[in-house]
C-alpha cells in the first residue's frame, strides 16, 4: 500500500513540474510593423521590420515584437524543418544595431493548457559589425548524414563568403566555407540563386563574385566545391536553372 507521505510527495511533484511544450506546424508567417530604426536599406524600398506575425491552423496568431535594438533584415520568413522532427522552423534574418546580422529559427509551441508562444529555437553567430548583412540560400542534406544544413552567403557586397550552418544544440554551428560567390546585389529586394537535386544530391547555384558567371556548388568529402555552370545571364535565367534543366 502507498502510504500517504508518498501520495503526498507525488503531487508536490505533478504540481511543481511545469507542463510540456509540444511543437506546432505554423501555416503561415510574414514580418509586420515596418520601420526604419535600422537604416541600412540594403534591399532597396523594402524596409526592416520590427515583428513576426505566425497563424496556425483554426484562425490562432501570434506575434513577436523585437527589441528596439533589432529588426528583421529580410525578404520573408522561411519555414523550414531544421532539426528534422517534421515541424517546421521559421528561419529569418534578424539585425542587430551594433552587431549586423545573423540568422535566427524560431519554432512555435503548445502547454498541456493550450497556451501557444513563440521561442527562440536556435541561433547563429551575429557577424559583429553594424550594416554587415548575411542571405539565406536554402536547405538541404548537404552532407548526407540525415541531418539538413543551412546555406547562407555571408556579406555577399563585401566579403561573398558561402556558409553551411547545422543545429547543434540552441546554436546554428558552421560546418564549412567557401569563399567567391554571392547571391545579392545592393538594393535589390530579392536573393539570386538557390539549391537544386537532380538526382545526385543537393547543389547550390549561384553566383561568382564579378556577376559574370555561376557555380555549381556540392560538399565533396567535407569541403565545398564549385564547379563552372556557365555565364550568368540574368537572376530569372538562374532560376529557371534550378528545375534541373542543365
Amino acid at each position: 500500500m502507498i502510504g500517504a507521505r508518498a501520495l503526498l510527495a507525488g503531487l508536490w511533484v505533478a504540481l511543481a513540474t511545469p507542463a510540456l511544450a509540444e511543437p506546432v506546424v505554423p501555416l503561415s508567417a510574414r514580418f509586420t510593423d515596418p520601420t526604419n530604426r535600422y537604416p541600412h536599406n540594403v534591399l532597396g524600398d523594402l524596409p526592416g521590420f520590427g515583428a513576426l506575425e505566425v497563424r496556425l491552423a483554426g484562425g490562432t496568431s501570434l506575434r513577436l515584437v523585437l527589441p528596439e535594438s533589432r529588426v528583421f533584415e529580410d525578404i520573408s520568413p522561411r519555414l523550414w524543418d531544421i532539426d528534422g522532427d517534421g515541424v517546421p522552423e521559421i528561419v529569418v534574418v534578424e539585425s542587430d544595431q551594433r552587431l549586423g546580422a545573423r540568422l535566427t529559427a524560431w519554432t512555435v509551441q503548445q502547454t498541456a493548457d493550450g497556451a501557444h508562444s513563440i521561442s527562440l529555437r536556435a541561433a547563429g553567430d551575429f557577424i559583429g559589425t553594424r550594416f554587415r548583412w548575411l542571405a539565406p540560400v536554402g536547405i538541404a542534406d548537404f552532407t548526407g548524414d540525415g541531418r539538413p544544413e543551412i546555406a547562407y552567403v555571408a556579406m555577399p557586397h563585401l566579403a561573398r563568403r558561402l556558409v553551411l550552418v547545422r543545429l547543434e544544440d540552441d546554436r546554428l554551428a558552421p560546418v564549412a566555407q567557401l569563399d567567391g560567390v554571392s547571391n545579392h546585389r545592393i538594393g535589390e529586394a530579392f536573393i539570386t540563386g538557390g539549391i537544386r537535386d537532380c538526382g545526385a544530391g543537393p547543389e547550390m547555384l549561384l553566383p561568382i563574385s564579378d556577376w559574370q558567371q555561376i557555380a555549381r556548388i556540392s560538399i565533396v568529402g567535407d569541403r565545398l566545391t564549385a564547379l563552372n555552370h556557365g555565364p550568368f545571364i540574368s537572376a530569372a535565367a538562374l532560376a529557371a536553372e534550378l528545375s534541373c534543366g542543365r
